[in-house]
């Protein structure tokens, strides 16, 4: 958090409340004294929304620091090329599965096992083009939020405790933490997968003949880390709502009192 500009806005607050207050006017002196005193509690409520997201992100297993937006710019940046990964070897399975069947339909002999392996490989293969798509956006996504997680990190926690702010500022805050915990969640179960599976070899006799299995395996674990991958999207979008309407009324609440 930019406690300097935070500093600066309570500051002005208190200047403008003076100023006021010495020109008589001790009423609109009085609104510029309870914006600063909202402010600094603003401050507090910042500090536990991120207390509360770094914990759940520490129940999940992720090792991300949601305070350091550089380390979470980097995670992305990070998540960005292992999603990009995914969606080549994806892709590289197809071509691999491709180039077989166009082996095989070159004679006469081994034509009619060009359906064969049709039959053997067509869900993978549905499987797999699926996971290139998503995966190849993916990246992008990523990409795109490891240039301005710190943008949204800093102007969220610098308009949150500003009373007449507040809402861009918690909006901000929520979009941050949760696509931070999204993409650090979604790029570590892809992780994984990646290290389960392995692109068949051309010059590897036995994956010509394997090639069926290779496939299948690579679609299940592909599939699986994508599936988990859209999950984790999808409660990120309806959790950055929500946390962003449960922090409003919980501030509402304790400004009121």
């Amino acid at each position: 958090m930019d406690i300097f500009i935070i500093a600066s806005g309570i500051a002005a607050y208190l200047a403008l409340g003076s100023i006021y207050w010495s020109l008589g006017q001790r009423q609109t002196a009085l609104k510029y004294f309870e914006d600063a005193t909202v402010a600094l509690a603003l401050i507090f409520i910042v500090q536990l929304i991120f207390s509360i997201t770094s914990e759940l992100a520490s129940t999940a297993g992720l090792n991300i620091n949601l305070w350091n937006s550089l380390e979470v710019s980097n995670i992305c940046s990070t998540a960005s090329g292992i999603f990009w990964d995914a969606s080549r070897k994806a892709v590289d399975m197809i071509f691999f599965v491709e180039t077989e069947k166009a082996i095989l339909a070159s004679t006469p002999l081994t034509a009619p096992l060009v359906s064969v392996l049709s039959g053997a490989t067509g869900w993978s293969l549905s499987e797999l083009s699926l996971v290139a798509i998503i995966y190849m956006h993916f990246s992008f996504v990523a990409q795109v939020f490891s240039m301005v997680s710190s943008y949204l990190f800093a102007l969220g926690t610098t308009l949150t405790p500003i009373p007449r702010l507040r809402k861009i500022g918690i909006s901000l805050v929520s979009l941050y933490l949760s696509t931070s915990l999204a993409i650090a969640f979604s790029s570590q179960v892809t992780a994984e997968a990646l290290s389960k599976i392995r692109v068949p070899q051309a010059i590897n006799p036995t994956d010509w003949i394997n090639i069926a299995g290779i496939i299948g395996d690579a679609a299940v674990e592909l599939g699986r880390s994508l599936t988990l991958s859209i999950f984790a999207s999808t409660l990120a979008t309806i959790g950055g709502i929500g946390l962003a309407s449960i922090f409003d009324t919980v501030m509402i609440s304790v400004l009121r009192t």
